[in-house]
């Protein structure tokens, strides 16, 4: 009965949402005093009093001003529980279907009322700060060159709210921004407009070449091969000016028989990480070569086999084997060149017994400019001074993303006539113009609304702004500009046809890993790294593959066009060979990121079961129950849990002299106490359905207990929902998600609009994010019908 008015209810919502004018108040049917208080009281305030206040919620003294934002939006989480038959709690007084709609029609029309009134507080203008991977993507668009933000000292660290790292009212600004702003215009413009053009470098490392008389004398003939066992590198490359570098190398690897595949890092020494990533399966008598482009910073740069080391420190001879004495290394069929005294790194059947990373040969030139990127900076450098007011217009203009007027350009132009004034030459006058212009708010800010106008919706320039930050995470091309200053773009078949060209441009790569980076909180990943002694197999690349999983697998949906359902789950998922292995699945005959087809006995499927997922709700050493219930209750049903309690006591680890208990059945007596029931009967049974995986997302049917007496106790992975369905293990949990998946759908969208929009939703944004999910529906929630009807709603237009 609670569950149907609730569904009646949200369809009479939006009825009253069409009954009232914008500007006006409605008479109230009846006072607050009279049909809500006694409700309240009668079903609420015996736990959202004065004296207690379960999930941190006071009730009694919610102020009933509608018309306040936050007030408003603490009314609709009321409204919400109220709709979806949380409150009152099951194992408490229930009332009957009729009293409870006509309590949250009540709320419902004063929430609709107030809408006007809180829309007109918010100021004409807004402001968006782009997110320092947004001006990265910037500056390379505008002028052709690429910037790493995240260089040490570049640029502070963008704060982030539940992942999102784009929400305007985080990203504030400080005199530090100001000061990162001009040194990064400064060295953007020093490399588009250098006053001499970079030498292009070219090196080459052969691991034949300079010893090639030695090798004849001892009869050594063909290629000599640089072997690298885990964790050994060689230093191969040297970078002294930044940009675009083309870099070839030939190797091989030899895996050991169901072992680890050998796995190539082009290692950075200055930034410390890691610049390129591949598994090497080609086998040492049909090297492969690859070919390839990165951006780089200045530095020294190694080629690393990254896998976990294989020998000791103390008394290793592996040096002596491979390099010691003359050592040369030609194949594995071949070790009378080599050292006798080390390790053996071969079997009698010249198997390796480690991983081995063969290279025979790197090269490399740059920095190296595209015709594209030379394309982006024709027009910008005036021949005279004459000239000097049209080439800022047209830097200006595409920097700002709006037209600009003769007034904005007199003040640059100023700065080009008081450097003449102090004897700079023209160039340099110019040049610290167009400073001005890479320095303005206008550029590293989002506007949108004007000072003299008040608007609701966006104009066609912000909403060119709007939808390529949101897809490419950058400035509109000049044909989104086109379309902006033809005044047509907010037309919704012009609207849409930007779109599938957006969608259908190699920059929407930004987007496919960016959002779901951003909306599963992936940068949590490995932000307690796993203990060594419990987890000895995990790597570096290990945890890179984790989110690369995620990424790629929303990618395969966004690119195919299929249902919001994959998420939940598939049939299917995208490994590399590392991550392969540690599914234990068949082994990938293929480096990269690869489509593979799953079976019922692998345990996974979606988003959920990724690697990724069950990691960033662990703690290095175990898993995380209750974190992965608030995460699943966050990132897929868009609610977030109130915080615990200050004064609750950590779960201790097992006595010895008791009987191993899972973590489960420390937080099952835990979750007794009246204090931490209520909520935890809603999170646990989220995280529980996931009780297979350990801290590392590898599957288990035991839980390890170090400390206590007797055998490790087996996982229980049973549950309930909240609406009262029975799920056994991750399976049958993602099958009931999917079977009701409108939640979900909801959830998605608004998770896509904060992406998109940068900011939190509101009560007054929930209409649209229903409408959008309910328009999405008849396409089955294909993900690129979702951002579609996202894109062409009037929730994308709105101020």
């Amino acid at each position: 009965m609670v569950r149907k008015t609730g569904t009646f209810t949200l369809l009479l919502i939006a009825l009253i949402g069409n009954c009232f004018a914008a500007n006006t108040w409605a008479i109230e049917p009846a006072g607050y005093e009279q049909q809500v208080l006694p409700f309240f009281q009668k079903y609420c305030l015996r736990c959202h009093n004065d004296k207690e206040q379960q999930g941190e919620f006071r009730l009694d003294t919610l102020s009933r001003d509608f018309t306040v934002e936050d007030k408003a939006q603490r009314w609709g989480e009321v409204v919400f529980r109220m709709n979806s038959a949380e409150m009152p709690p099951r194992n408490e007084l229930q009332p009957q279907a009729e009293e409870l709609g006509k309590v949250v029609d009540w709320l419902a029309a004063r929430l609709k009322e107030g809408e006007a009134a809180r829309m007109a507080k918010r100021g004409p203008v807004s402001h968006y700060r782009l997110s320092r991977e947004e001006y990265g993507n910037t500056v390379y668009d505008l002028l052709g060159v690429y910037y790493d933000v995240n260089l040490p000292g570049a640029f502070n660290e963008d704060p982030r709210w539940h992942g999102f790292e784009r929400i305007g009212s985080m990203l504030s600004l400080s005199p530090s921004h100001v000061d990162r702003y001009f040194k990064a215009a400064e060295i953007v413009l020093d490399r588009a407009f250098p006053a001499q053009p970079p030498k292009i470098a070219k090196g080459r490392r052969d691991a034949n070449e300079g010893r090639e008389s030695w090798l004849a004398e001892r009869g050594i003939t063909g290629r000599v091969r640089w072997p690298l066992w885990p964790e050994k590198g060689i230093g191969a490359i040297t970078t002294s000016v930044p940009g675009t570098y083309r870099i070839r190398m030939q190797l091989s690897g030899l895996q050991p028989p169901n072992g680890r595949t050998p796995h190539l890092s082009l290692w950075h020494q200055q930034l410390k990480r890691s610049v390129f990533d591949q598994d090497i399966l080609a086998p040492e008598d049909k090297p492969v070569i690859l070919d390839f482009e990165l951006d780089l910073s200045p530095g020294s740069l190694s080629i690393v086999n990254e896998v976990p080391r294989a020998f000791t420190d103390v008394g290793n001879h592996t040096l002596n084997v491979l390099n010691g004495g003359g050592s040369v290394f030609t194949s594995s069929r071949e070790t009378r060149h080599l050292n006798p005294t080390g390790y053996k790194l071969f079997d009698d059947q010249g198997q390796a017994l480690y991983p081995l990373l063969l290279l025979d040969w790197v090269e490399w030139e740059g920095p190296l400019t595209s015709e594209a990127d030379l394309q982006k900076r024709e027009g910008l450098i005036p021949a005279t001074q004459l000239e000097a007011r049209e080439g800022l217009r047209k830097l200006a203009t595409r920097a700002w993303r709006r037209p600009v007027a003769d007034a904005e350009l007199d003040r640059y132009l100023k700065v080009v006539d008081d450097e003449l004034a102090a004897g700079e030459k023209f160039p340099i006058a110019y040049r610290a113009a167009m400073v001005g212009v890479l320095t303005s708010k206008n550029f590293y800010y989002l506007e949108e609304g004007s000072p003299e106008q008040r608007r609701d919706k966006v104009n066609d320039w912000e909403l060119a702004s709007r939808l390529s930050y949101f897809i490419w995470g950058s400035m509109p091309d000049e044909e989104m500009f086109a379309a902006a200053r033809s005044g047509q773009l907010h037309q919704p078949e012009v609207l849409r046809g930007q779109l599938a060209r957006l969608l259908a441009d190699p920059k929407s790569e930004r987007f496919a890993e960016s959002f779901p980076r951003q909306w599963l909180q992936l940068h949590r990943v490995g932000i307690f790294p796993p203990d060594p002694r419990l987890f000895p197999d995990y790597d570096n690349w290990l945890q890179t593959s984790m989110v690369l999983e995620t990424t790629h697998f929303f990618g395969e949906v966004l690119n195919k066009n299929l249902s919001l359902a994959e998420f939940l789950d598939s049939d299917w998922t995208m490994v590399n060979p590392r991550l392969a292995l540690h599914y234990k699945l068949p082994p990938l005959h293929e480096s990269g990121m690869q489509r593979v087809a799953l079976r019922p006995e692998d345990h996974r499927g979606g988003l959920l079961t990724q690697a990724a997922v069950l990691m960033l709700t662990s703690d290095g050493t175990r898993h995380r129950p209750v974190h992965r219930g608030v995460w699943v209750s966050e990132a897929i049903f868009g609610r977030t849990p109130p915080p615990p309690p200050p004064n609750v006591e950590p779960l201790a680890p097992t006595p010895s002299n008791q009987t191993k208990a899972t973590i489960r059945m420390q937080l099952d007596a835990h979750a007794t106490h009246a204090t931490c029931a209520s909520c935890h009967q809603k999170i646990d049974p989220l995280g529980f359905a996931f009780e297979n995986f350990d801290a590392i997302g590898q599957w288990r049917t035991e839980e390890v207990v170090p400390a206590g007496k007797g055998a490790n106790p087996p996982v229980n992975a049973t549950g309930k929902l909240p609406g009262g369905r029975s799920f056994n293990g991750a399976a049958e949990f993602k099958q009931l998600l999917k079977q009701d998946i409108d939640p979900f759908a909801e959830a998605f969208v608004e998770q896509l609009a904060t992406f998109a929009l940068r900011r939190v939703m509101t009560i007054d944004d929930r209409a649209q994010l229903k409408l959008i999910a309910a328009n999405s529906k008849k396409d089955d929630y294909r993900l690129r019908a979702v951002i579609e009807n996202f894109v062409t709603s009037d929730l994308f237009q709105k101020r």
